[in-house]
């Protein structure tokens, strides 16, 4: 350790003691400063009134002196130096007292009359500590000013993050409209049905306490729960009349045809069952796989109630909107049978169908 210009301030009220310490410490090679007693080192401390303050390395404080008693110095540095060593000096009368200014925060004790081996050695451990102790606080605070920069960097990064994510989930959800004025493009009957149907699933999904990432896929899945009629002839899906057992059964593909187009995307993955699935029943009459009840993926469940009543309510080719209040029977009738009897007990006690406003009475 250099101790070049390491500076000692020695705290003692004797003289003579001051001139031993001064001299023994000097041909070590330190920097001393002597004061008389416990005010004045406080005073030349940075909290004192003194215009150029001193910050010693290392502090040699005698226990017993007039004034303020050694022992309250050291709690008002150790208070607001922490990180200075403090040395008591003291008699071997005052030995106990000595011991507890370790536990009130001293780094040492040396017995006077001091002996120069044991005072220099003892300083320079002191220094040491200190030296390690003010390179821990300055990597700590190196770390916290780290940790800071990278919880900005985090922060920015998951800002710019979180706008890319809106911007991509906006172009899916506007290329996923197009796809769903595709279909309806076939089918002029069905125009904004599947908007509707949108809007209707996510209403029950609110009121059902989905995730914000469940309502995307479902909000997804319900614009492209019809995307299979693009497989479907202008004319069947046109026609004007009930449908023949043969048409029903080209129709009734049209979930196994949406399902295979939007396979390629993987974007579009957790949308695939709700796609395929929103024309099965409850009961297991519905197609085209023939589940029943929780067989049947949530979403898909949303979706068909969704479908269902906006069919009932929308004019068709071979019938014309139903009254809501008739829908609404129609719905209450179809519990345990075409739909899940707890959320038709949702979409009608809190009126989910009221979302939409397009409904056309006869």
């Amino acid at each position: 350790m250099n101790e070049l210009n390491r500076k000692i301030l020695i705290v003692d009220d004797d003289p003579a003691m001051q001139k031993v310490l001064h001299i023994i410490l000097e041909k070590a090679g330190f920097d001393t400063q002597i004061v008389n007693n416990g005010q004045e080192a406080l005073e030349i401390l940075p909290s004192g009134n003194k215009s150029t303050p001193v910050v010693p390395d290392c502090i040699l404080l005698d226990i017993r002196m007039p004034g303020i008693p050694g022992v309250e110095v050291l709690s008002l540095i150790h208070q607001h130096y922490p990180l200075i060593p403090v040395i008591m000096l003291t008699a071997l009368i005052e030995l106990e007292t000595a011991v507890d200014t370790m536990r009130r925060g001293a780094f040492d004790y040396l017995l006077k009359p001091v002996r120069r081996i044991h005072l220099v050695e003892t300083v320079r451990k002191a220094i040491r500590f200190r030296d390690t102790m003010l390179e821990n606080e300055r990597l700590t605070r190196e770390n916290r000013e780290y940790q800071r920069s990278l919880e900005n960097k985090v922060a920015e990064r998951t800002k710019e993050l979180q706008e890319a994510y809106r911007k991509l989930k906006e172009t899916n959800l506007t290329t996923v409209q197009v796809l769903a004025e595709t279909i309806e493009a076939k089918d002029p009957y069905t125009r904004g049905h599947c908007n509707r149907v949108r809007i209707l699933s996510l209403e029950l999904a609110c009121r059902l306490g989905l995730s914000q990432q469940e309502r995307v896929s479902l909000e997804y899945a319900a614009l492209l729960h019809d995307i299979g009629k693009i497989g479907i002839s202008e004319v069947l899906l046109n026609k004007e009349g009930f449908l023949t057992e043969a048409e029903k059964t080209i129709f009734n593909q049209h979930p196994l045809i949406g399902e295979n187009i939007v396979r390629t995307v993987d974007f579009f993955n957790p949308c695939l069952a709700t796609i395929r699935n929103h024309h099965e029943w409850y009961n297991g009459e519905g197609f085209p796989d023939g589940l029943s009840g929780q067989s049947i993926t949530l979403p898909a469940r949303i979706v068909s109630i969704a479908d269902a009543f906006d069919a009932m309510t929308s004019t068709r080719p071979y019938r014309k909107a139903i009254p809501l209040g008739d829908a609404l029977e129609e719905m209450a009738a179809g519990k345990g049978q075409q739909f899940d009897p707890d959320l038709v007990d949702i979409f009608l006690r809190e009126k989910v169908y009221q979302k939409i406003r397009n409904f056309r009475e006869n």
